[in-house]
This record gives C-alpha cells, structure tokens and sequence, in this order.
C-alpha cells in the first residue's frame, strides 16, 4: 500500500506561481476543524498548521481565555448550587489540573512569558480556593455526622 503524502499549497499573488511544500516539515500550530462540520462548494479539511505567529498567538489566547471561562462558569455552578457534595470539586479540580498541563505542554511555546506567568498564577489561585471550599464541605459533613452520631447514642 502506498504511503499518503501530504502537502501544503500556496499560491504567489504577484506571479500566479503555486508552490508546494511537504506537510510533515511544517512548524506550526496544529488546529483541527470541529466534528462533522461539512460544507457544500468548499474544501474540507481534517487538519490545518497555522505557521503566522500572531495568528497562533490569537488562536492559543482564545483557547485559552475559553477554557478559563469554562472553568469560572463550572465554579460558579458550584458555589451557586450551595451541594454538599465534595466530588464536583473534584471535577473542577481536574478540569484545573488538566488544563494547566495543557499550557505547559502545548501552549507555552506559543505564549508570551508574562501572560503565561499570570495565567498560572491564576489557575494556582483558583486552585487554592476551589481545595479550601472542598475541605469545608468535608469537614461540614464530617461535623454533621459525628453530631448525628451523638444525637442517636442517648
């Protein structure tokens, strides 16, 4: 079976000349269209490399600030419902952690060192506090169980 190669087109303005380029050798930011998003009389791709660097810049703060809302949005949700329930601390929790890897390994290259220092900073906050809330739903329902327990023994 033949191997599939991939290539870049780019056509020159001022000469009309289209240039090829091997895919695979291309540095950039890999950015995939979302699923099952097809349309009629356009070129559909699978995947796409964005090698303008203020492009890229844009495109990872977006993504960034997206998914930082995200993550506000699922604590507020939290604080708001007023639950007992410590495991959807431990959703934002992971959610915090899983996202933070994500800068480190991905995005980090792409941004600037200042924003990248106040993004953690900010993720390492929201963390903080997330943990705290979670140990005062435990340590309210440890306290409502002992004084249940107490209630129950006369």
């Amino acid at each position: 079976m033949e191997k599939e190669r991939k290539f870049v087109i780019k056509k020159d303005d001022n000469t009309d000349v289209i240039t090829y380029m091997e895919y695979e050798k291309i540095k950039g930011f890999n950015v995939k269209p979302k699923k099952n998003l097809k349309f009629e009389d356009m070129i559909n791709v699978n995947e796409m490399i964005v090698i303008n660097p203020s492009l890229i810049e844009k495109l990872v703060d977006k993504k960034c600030k997206r998914t930082f809302e995200k993550i506000l949005q699922m604590i507020s949700v939290v604080y708001e419902e007023d639950d007992d329930d410590d495991s959807n601390y431990d959703l934002i929790l992971g959610e915090i952690e899983r996202f933070k890897s994500l800068i480190m390994g991905k995005y980090k290259e792409y941004i600037e060192e200042k924003e990248y220092e106040t993004l953690c900073k900010k993720l390492e906050i929201i963390k903080q506090e997330v943990e705290y809330r979670k140990r005062l739903v435990i340590e309210k329902q440890l306290d409502y169980e002992v004084s249940r327990k107490g209630k129950s023994s006369r």
